[in-house]
């Protein structure tokens, strides 16, 4: 049986802890939040976000067991470092879209891909066959899941706004080498993410964070079907008000913290625009410096009207 997972691929601070447990409202869906952290998350006994800890989570924790029967009781540290690896040889060269490039890396992290398979086959099991919702976000992962045939994978690419970004990220990275590091991923996911997109264009869907705040039952709709879910908006009260279950999320840091903290069962889906106040100018002129004119073939513009 296939291994379905839903990736939200692109940049941190773009609303996909948000995403995710929308969709997670459809009763074929599991929603596994960020599952290249459960190695950290496993060993610093995290809280989930069903109440346990995560090696005592009902969902997590067969999940580890059955991995550690397949691979030993250290995979979870395997993997963590089968990840780095694979991300390091991935961005040392990102002609992805070559498909001795693609090989190259298939062969050379051979152990890892098997590992990195198994663990989504266990949450598969558990979760009963449902589609994966995967909130991951790193490009590198979302090739090495395009790597794997029992994974029937669609990437949705989550965008925002390249300026509101730099001002989230503001709130917690104090340090400006930092933020402008990661700025400029920004535009470098989204280049890499075009080249995945070629190759399997039809399991591939972009969608910018604005949008899905101005329509989000039409956005949702759409997401479900071209994932191949029956339809179903029963979580909407509202035209952009919807009834939140955790019922099938379990979710672990660092995934948006605020929005494990407050794990609200009611939801307003609104823009946002705080981002564009005059005291953030500078992070606004960051952003565009680092970022445009790219961001304009992505259908951001300079200025805030």
């Amino acid at each position: 049986m296939a291994i379905k997972v839903l990736y939200i691929a692109g940049a941190g601070r773009s609303g996909s802890t948000f995403l995710s447990l929308m969709l997670a409202q459809h009763d074929q869906v599991q929603n596994i939040g960020q599952i290249r952290d459960l190695s950290e998350a496993h060993k610093d006994k995290a809280p989930c976000s069903c109440g346990s800890s995560v090696p005592d989570c009902a969902y997590w924790a067969p999940v580890v067991a059955t991995l550690a029967t397949r691979h030993g009781t250290d995979a979870l540290q395997k993997l963590r470092a089968g990840m780095a690896a694979f991300g390091q040889a991935a961005g040392a060269d990102t002609n992805w879209g070559d498909a001795g490039v693609r090989q190259t890396l298939q062969q050379d992290h051979a152990e890892f891909l098997t590992l990195f398979g198994d663990l989504y086959r266990a949450a598969s099991e558990e979760a009963g066959g449902r589609m994966l919702i995967d909130s991951s976000k790193s490009v590198d992962l979302c090739l090495a899941l395009s790597l794997l045939p029992e994974v029937e994978l669609h990437i949705l690419n989550l965008m925002r706004d390249p300026r509101a970004v730099a001002v989230s990220w503001a709130k917690v990275l104090k340090r400006p080498k930092v933020l402008r590091g990661r700025t400029r991923n920004w535009a470098g996911r989204q280049r890499r993410l075009a080249v995945l997109r070629d190759l399997a264009p039809e399991r591939f869907l972009a969608l910018r964070y604005e949008d899905l705040t101005v329509d989000p039952q039409g956005w949702i709709g759409k997401i479900q079907t071209w994932a191949g879910l029956e339809q179903d908006l029963s979580l909407f009260t509202g035209s952009n008000t919807a009834d939140i279950s955790w019922e099938r999320s379990h979710l672990f840091p660092p995934a948006n913290a605020t929005v494990l903290k407050e794990r609200k069962e009611t939801i307003v889906v609104k823009p946002a625009e705080s981002w564009k106040r005059e005291e953030h100018a500078a992070l606004h002129a960051m952003a565009e410096e680092l970022t445009f004119p790219f961001a304009e073939t992505l259908g951001y513009r300079r200025g805030l009207d």
